[in-house]
């Protein structure tokens, strides 16, 4: 446990650090906006491209990896709708939401993070094989239903090709996913990356993770807990111990996988809600204030769950 102390409590330190300089005002929201713009369009695809550019991936396609991650994930999501509709009593496109929290994780900001830090590059293999599709399965599917369920009056619903359509554009223009792909198809190359492109990557890919923390931190300070509480404290419960428990059993027990990629999906299942989540849910007025607080709630709790589950791994 002093172990996992001393790699989590860093990392919310700085969370930490960006929430008190938001607070404060010592940095203002254009600044945090503008700090974040450049963590995703910069620092995030080139610390994952130079990654990706010198990992070697394993020779067949590993679907237990991604059968573990994305069942379990979409497991808590319908549990998680189930409850939030039937026992709630909430509408249905505040069911899709709240569901949608339950499994939509803080991965970029916080899992690359912790997982990076704590176990090594190696463990950044499958973190970037689950990665690859977890934009396009999580928000087309997303948007797609909460299309289907959110009020429209007399507005026309869109057809399941926009909804696609619109979902896979906006996937192939995240810098994220660009990051990804790209360093995925440079690596196959074989072709070593020059000494100063790899340098100049390498300086800005050192940002990524400190400021993507602070960027969390600062961000945090725009949502409140006091919205939801209740809603938020189930959503809590299934995302940090539901989501990586289901995706324990199913990568150690049914598919028997690595113990490190045991380890990595299990942790990047553990990671708090993300943001998107709040942000998503202001856009179609699908239980903003639950979505707000479950954000808030999560982070502040994953602290202690976090620093069991990485001592428990270590």
């Amino acid at each position: 446990m002093p172990v996992a102390l001393t790699l989590v409590l860093p990392i919310f330190g700085v969370i930490a650090l960006g929430y008190a300089g938001a607070r404060s005002k010592l940095i203002s929201h254009a600044g945090v906006d503008g700090l974040d713009t450049y963590v995703f369009t910069f620092a995030m695809p080139a610390l994952l491209f130079r990654n990706l550019a010198h990992t070697e991936f394993p020779s067949t396609l590993p679907w237990g990896l991604w059968v573990s991650y994305y069942g379990a994930m979409l497991t808590v999501w319908a549990v998680g709708s189930f409850i939030a509709f039937y026992v709630l009593r909430r509408p249905s496109s505040d069911s899709v939401m709240l569901g949608f929290g339950c499994g939509q994780g803080n991965t970029i900001m916080l899992g690359l993070p912790i997982i990076l830090t704590g176990f090594g590059p190696e463990a950044g293999t499958p973190v970037f094989l689950i990665l690859a599709f977890h934009g396009i399965i999580l928000f087309t599917i997303a948007m797609f239903l909460l299309e289907l369920t959110r009020a429209r009056g007399e507005e026309e619903a869109p057809s399941f090709g926009a909804i696609l359509r619109e979902g896979l554009l906006n996937t192939a223009k995240n810098p994220v996913i660009i990051g990804i792909a790209s360093g995925v198809i440079y690596g196959q190359t074989g072709v070593p990356l020059p000494g100063i492109i790899d340098s100049a990557l390498e300086m800005v890919a050192r940002s990524a993770i400190p400021c993507a923390l602070f960027v969390l931190g600062a961000m945090l300070t725009r949502y409140s807990i006091r919205r939801s509480v209740g809603a938020a404290s189930i959503t809590t419960f299934f995302k940090l111990i539901v989501h990586p428990a289901l995706v324990f059993v199913m990568t150690q027990y049914v598919f028997g996988l690595d113990p490190l990629w045991v380890t990595a999906a299990t942790l990047l299942a553990a990671m708090p809600t993300g943001v998107y989540s709040s942000i998503l849910a202001n856009r179609y007025q699908a239980a903003p204030g639950a979505a707000s607080s479950t954000v808030v709630l999560s982070t502040g709790v994953s602290i202690v769950t976090l620093t069991i589950l990485i001592g428990w791994f270590l």
